[in-house]
């Protein structure tokens, strides 16, 4: 396996592979709406709210020095503090632009892929790929391409006679097997003030432009969806309130840019990672950053004509009243965690079971357990649930899995808010130490009657032996519908199998004559397997998505200044590295560790680019196989003795 070169010279394999050439026979990932298409009008506002851009990358790879760098560019100011939270500019072209530097914590990343207009993706050319970016790219998948440009970072360690060869095949691959066609930009380190090179901003700047020259259109979703980046908060809890309960739900002020669609005061949205709400307030207020002289008294105007039709447009910088917030909110808040506000449609107000198709990511090694605690991103909705998984058995009855298969579909129920059928939803889970995105799944049509069943035991002892092989069997008083069992297969705890032959009514209820493969003892404890209904846990609107879910560097240092040598060696161990190959993945010998071999199959731009990775087994996952292949031994017994039979439901 081919490395990847580090500046302190020294081997680091790459945690994932991706193998171009490789051709994929299976279906794709993911099924559903991509949100390709754009808004048929395209109108512009004369007050368009500023054009987000989004810097994205790894720890330390520059994306605070590059927000600097651009705003000293546009404005000729310099911005000396650290980046926490939106940064508005104007431009001399009188284009607002709003930077937004996304953190390396998979809540964030979930909120920033819904937000983004424009993603700038930073990668470390000296090191290669990471695996960050395939996540944040999966995250655009579900939720919609944003437009990508690539930024290459760390060009001037690059210094022997293949640095110019590594450059053009890190642009090619980016181009390839990232986002065809995306413009590539490249930083060749530091100029004056400690910023990136004028010249390599400039250009940068100027590819920045272009794109937001041209006519701009957004997303169809977004466009029909007010949202709201909140860059400002308040807490206006009356103070005699948090006085005396510092616990108590509070009320805030958030103010932002109305993006999307209009908004009506009273209307549902979701803030992201804390729940629902019903808007108490909405109002206008003076736009910090307006674009020509006048504009705040047209503001006022504005204000005044949307309180009678209770209607605020897109463009207008609005102060939302959200009432009855837990306090988490206002404890665990972070200004580099930008509080996102989406509108709900009353498509999506409803909250109970919802079914998906669902399959897991290939670069995730864990398999996903029923019941297991996972983070879903929906639409504008972002919370923790705990799906069950399933998988059809016969004549449209499920039966319900102990974990996901490891490279099939399958049926996945999940209790929470209602999305609209084909919506794709992301599910992550928040440890580094795999590949975040766990898996991708579909919103199905739902099936109001689909029950997934689940394997119970009906409880028996022996009453009389009646012969060598028979016996009469009493069961729980409870289990007054044995009858419905005539022919189920039965088993003591001492692994004795047997089939109830005939219920016996004169004994009472449950009663019945029943036979085994070998004589039993009167002591036995006889079980009968039956199927009965499985119970989707609940979900908790309210929980750790609230706070940050992963160990971060922070996003505020910058990643080209000089620090000490061992914790640079730290952060380059704890890197996730994604090595591109046009190699064949049976060039592998067969070894006696346990390998993971899967296929990703991307679409971008309606551009297939089939990939295939190999990834080593963890302990964890081959405990859970082994289990699986003595489940299985178990069932080979059984069915020995009986044939294949199918279990009888028990409603």
């Amino acid at each position: 396996m081919s490395s990847i070169a580090s500046p302190s010279s020294q081997v680091h394999y790459p945690d994932f592979k991706i193998y171009r050439r490789y051709k994929d026979k299976f279906e794709d990932d993911w099924d559903g709406d991509i949100f390709l298409d754009k808004t048929k009008d395209g109108k512009f506002h004369e007050a368009a709210p500023p054009y987000i851009i989004l810097v994205q990358g790894p720890p330390n790879v520059g994306k605070s020095l590059l927000i600097k760098s651009l705003v000293k560019h546009f404005t000729g100011k310099e911005h000396m503090g650290d980046i926490q939270g939106p940064i508005t500019i104007i431009t001399e072209y009188k284009t607002r632009l709003q930077f937004v530097e996304c953190a390396d914590d998979i809540n964030a990343m979930i909120d920033a892929s819904k937000y983004a207009d424009l993603v700038l993706l930073m990668v470390d050319a000296n090191y290669g790929f990471e695996a960050e970016t395939f996540e944040f790219l999966n995250l655009l998948q579900a939720h919609g391409f944003s437009k990508i440009m690539g930024v290459f970072t760390h060009l001037d360690e690059l210094q022997d006679e293949t640095a110019l060869n590594k450059i053009k095949q890190l642009h090619n691959q980016f181009q390839t097997e990232i986002c065809h066609p995306a413009t590539v930009s490249y930083l060749f380190g530091l100029g004056d003030r400690e910023l990136y090179k004028e010249y390599n901003v400039q250009q940068l700047a100027e590819c920045i432009s272009m794109i937001f020259m041209t006519r701009f259109i957004p997303l169809s979703w977004k466009a029909a969806h007010p949202y709201v980046l909140v860059d400002c908060f308040e807490d206006v809890t009356p103070l005699e309130k948090v006085q005396e309960d510092a616990n108590c739900n509070r009320n805030l002020s958030l103010y932002g840019y109305l993006r999307g669609c209009n908004i009506k005061s009273g209307a549902k949205v979701h803030i992201a990672g804390v729940g629902d709400f019903r808007l108490a307030g909405v109002r206008s207020t003076t736009d910090p950053f307006p674009l020509f002289p006048g504009m705040e008294k047209d503001n006022d105007f504005v204000e005044l004509t949307h309180l009678k039709n209770k209607s605020f447009r897109t463009g207008t910088y609005l102060r939302l009243e959200v009432h009855d917030v837990p306090f988490q909110m206002v404890e665990s808040f972070d200004p580099c965690h930008p509080i996102l506000v989406g509108g709900i449609s009353s498509e999506e107000d409803a909250v109970g079971l919802m079914q998906a198709r669902l399959k897991r990511h290939k670069w995730h090694m864990k398999l996903l357990e029923s019941g297991e605690p996972v983070t879903v991103s929906a639409g504008w909705r972002r919370y923790q649930t705990k799906p069950i998984y399933a998988r059809e058995i016969s004549n449209g009855q499920h039966k319900i899995l102990e974990f996901n298969p490891e490279h099939d579909h399958c049926l996945a129920m999940l209790r929470g808010p209602v999305a609209p059928p084909s919506t794709r939803i992301a599910v992550v889970q928040s440890k580094k130490e795999v590949f975040r995105i766990a898996a991708k799944a579909v919103v199905l049509d739902p099936k109001h009657d689909l029950k997934i069943m689940k394997e119970s035991e009906k409880k028996g002892k022996p009453h009389r032996v009646l012969k060598r092989r028979t016996a009469l069997i009493k069961f729980n008083p409870k289990y007054n519908d044995v009858a419905k069992f005539k022919g189920a297969p039965i088993r003591t705890r001492s692994g004795i199998w047997g089939e109830v032959n005939k219920v016996i009514e004169r004994k009472g209820k449950g009663f019945a004559r029943c036979t085994f493969e070998k004589g039993i003892r009167k002591s036995d404890v006889v079980i009968m397997p039956v199927l009965c209904q499985a119970e989707v846990p609940p979900f908790d609107p309210l929980l750790a998505t609230l706070k940050p879910c992963d160990s971060t560097t922070p996003v505020k240092k910058d990643s080209l200044k000089k620090e000490d040598p061992a914790q640079r060696q730290l952060r380059l161990e704890q890197r996730r590295g994604v090595e591109i190959t046009d190699e064949e993945p049976s060039s592998y010998p067969c070894t006696s560790r346990f390998m993971l071999t899967g296929n990703i199959k991307y679409n971008y731009r309606s551009r297939n680019k089939l990939k295939e990775t190999v990834v080593i087994m963890s302990a964890e996952k081959r405990a859970q196989l082994v289990e699986k292949q003595l489940r299985e031994e178990q069932e080979k017994a059984k069915e020995k003795f009986f044939g294949r039979r199918e279990l009888v439901m028990y409603d």
